[in-house]
Order: structure tokens, then sequence, then C-alpha cells
């Protein structure tokens, strides 16, 4: 059974498209035609916490990234209503990247707290490329001591990874030869106040974690906060 994906968008509007006529177009269109379509198991909007990220982002759970290659999935695309293409053809970036679940170690049990019916108010996503020999090292360390330690940390809902399958860029800004980092983390928080704590800090200081950084040749982390999310009627 092919494993479970993951589809996030990074987006910014820019100038040539107002913030309104971005989120009328997102809210009331874009979202709404993936609720309906087969693939798609959750969506939700997040808003960046501060400007060292692009201000939006949509992460969409998704049934496997096979089921991104059926009909039903690419005509979403194929499709786009004249609102669409003319949004597309001024937005700054749309920046779109599916992964498929990491396979490598069984997904750690979210916190009693976690309730999936419930999007989690903050969202930290975390992206690596790594040198060839520095991959099972890396591995071997946010399975066995980097999300077990935020397990403890107060504040901490769920941990997830993923392997990055295929991204593309859309925009002014678009391009295409610098491909984003192979891992992605997806971390769940019931509040930022959790990165203040004695805990989290301690997660950063751990001589493994100075080992495998070593072997890190790109690293991105992004913060959101939850601005809204769909369900499937």
């Amino acid at each position: 059974m092919a494993p479970p994906a993951l589809l996030l968008v990074f987006s910014d509007p820019g100038d040539a498209v107002s913030e309104a006529d971005f989120n009328d177009w997102y809210d009331g269109e874009h979202v709404p035609l993936r609720v309906n379509t087969p693939a798609f198991l959750t969506w939700r909007r997040l808003r960046a916490v501060d400007d060292q990220s692009l201000p939006w982002a949509a992460l969409y759970d998704l049934t496997s990234y096979e089921d991104t290659q059926k009909p039903s999935y690419t005509t979403l695309a194929e499709t786009r209503s004249d609102r669409e293409k003319d949004i597309l053809s001024r937005i700054r970036l749309l920046d779109r990247r599916t992964y498929e679940l990491y396979q490598g170690a069984p997904i750690f049990p979210p916190s009693p707290d976690f309730d999936e019916k419930v999007p989690a108010p903050i969202v930290t996503f975390v992206m690596a490329e790594l040198t060839p020999e520095g991959e099972e090292e890396y591995n071997k360390f946010y399975d066995e001591e980097h999300i077990p330690l935020f397990s403890k940390v107060p504040g901490w809902l769920r941990s997830r990874r993923f392997v990055l399958k295929e991204w593309n860029q859309l925009g002014k800004e678009a391009q295409s030869h610098t491909p984003p980092p192979k891992y992605l983390a997806v971390h769940e928080w019931s509040t930022t106040d959790a990165f203040d704590t004695e805990e989290f800090k301690s997660t950063l200081d751990t001589p493994w974690r100075k080992k495998v950084l070593k072997d890190i040749t790109k690293l991105e982390r992004h913060i959101y906060k939850h601005y809204k999310s769909w369900e499937r009627k």
C-alpha cells in the first residue's frame, strides 16, 4: 500500500495582487475545488508569524503520491478558471512541494492533547538537505532523539516526517533549477510559548544535534499560525 503524502504550498501574492483578492480567490475558489477531490484528506491555510517566511502557506494531507497522478487530481491544473489564471499570472510566488511520508521508522505517537479534528494553532516546517554520508545519522537522530525530546516540551502536539517527491513554482519570481531540501519535518504546537521553555531550548543543544548539523547542506525553518480549515461534507 502506498504511503500517505502531503502537499505544502508557500505563497506570496506580491504587490500586483491585493491580499483581499488573493484570499477571496484562495478561500472561495481554490481550496473549495479540492475539498471534493478524492486525493485530498485535509485542507488548511496558515499565515507566517514573522517576515522570515513567505506570508502564506497551505497544507493538505493526501491519500498518496500516486493518487496525485490520477485525472481527478491533475484535472485541477488543466481546467483552471480565467480568474485563477489571472491571479497566477500576476502573483509573486507560489511554491508547491509534494512529499511522501517517511518510511524509515514508525510515526511517533502524538500528544494526548492532540485532536486530529482540531487544527494545531502553530505549525513549524523544518527542511533539511544532507550529504549522502550524513543521511542515515540524521534520520536516526530525528527518530531516536529529536522527536522524543520534542514530545516532552509543554505545548507539543505532533511531529511527522516526509520525503520530497516533486516540486514546482509559479509566479513572477518562480525558478526551476534549485530544488527544496529532501527531508521535511512538520511539528505542531498549541502555542509559540513552547519555544521559550527550557525543555525546548534543551532540544537544540545536544551533542548529537551538533554532530548532524555538520552534514546539513541546506536548512529551512518556517513558523506559521492557523488561519482557516475546511471539511468535506
